[in-house]
């Protein structure tokens, strides 16, 4: 058992909250929310700066692919990428995509997304994070390396630390109204993932019910030591 560090960024707060949870999973973990609308960066830790990439789906059309290779704009020189696996992409709605526009991803029941992720002279990276919309609790994530389930993350928790910390992660804040956010019983943010002394090759995206796990946003990248 160890000991998993949870801060929380929603840039209404002067300052971090830290939460210390027990979980079993091989090393800490950092996870790091923000709510989405409130000028979230990704790029709290200058080592991340030039070692990390995003996919959102925006050049790809609204369709099923079976495989789909992504630098994360990166670019064809990038020691990072990564292949998607059964990835469905739709255009962005209340569910669904950072913004007012675009595109995003999402994996159902008995229909899950795989991504495996390379790094030139490694066996695997150290950070992922993702815009997730609409939560369910049955939405899970899991994260593996060289085949071996090194850590797993399901709609459950994100919820749990979402409801500690109120109001600002419920609705989709890229639909508003004069009435306020729409959609306000399902909560939005964006969820880092921190390996500190734990590498990654592979993310799945599922979900346990018929809900539907949507995504956008995913970053991949790596800390210079590891």
């Amino acid at each position: 058992m160890t000991s998993q560090r949870i801060s929380i960024f929603t840039f209404l707060a002067v300052v971090q909250i830290f939460i210390a949870l027990i979980v079993s999973s091989a090393g800490a973990i950092d996870i790091f929310i923000g709510a989405p609308g409130l000028g979230f960066n990704p790029f709290r830790d200058p080592n991340l700066t030039q070692n990390v990439g995003f996919e959102n789906f925006s050049n790809l059309n609204l369709s099923y692919y079976y495989n789909y290779e992504s630098n994360f704009g990166l670019g064809p020189s990038t020691d990072i990428s990564g292949t998607y696996n059964g990835l469905r992409v739709k255009s962005n709605d209340l569910y669904g995509g950072s913004g007012s526009s675009g595109k995003y991803a999402v994996a159902y029941k008995g229909s899950e997304i795989k991504l495996n992720v390379r790094r030139t002279g490694r066996t695997g990276l150290g950070y992922f994070s993702l815009y997730w919309s609409a939560i369910d609790e049955s939405n899970w994530l899991k994260f593996f390396h060289q085949g071996v389930s090194v850590y797993n993350y399901t709609g459950k928790d994100a919820k749990k630390l979402v409801d500690e910390h109120g109001w600002r992660f419920y609705g989709n804040p890229f639909f508003n109204t004069w009435t306020g956010f729409r959609n306000r019983n399902q909560a939005y943010a964006w969820i880092e993932f921190h390996f500190n002394d734990q590498l990654f090759d592979e993310v799945r995206f599922g979900d346990t019910d018929d809900a539907g796990f949507e995504s956008d946003e995913h970053a991949i990248g790596y800390f210079p030591e590891t």
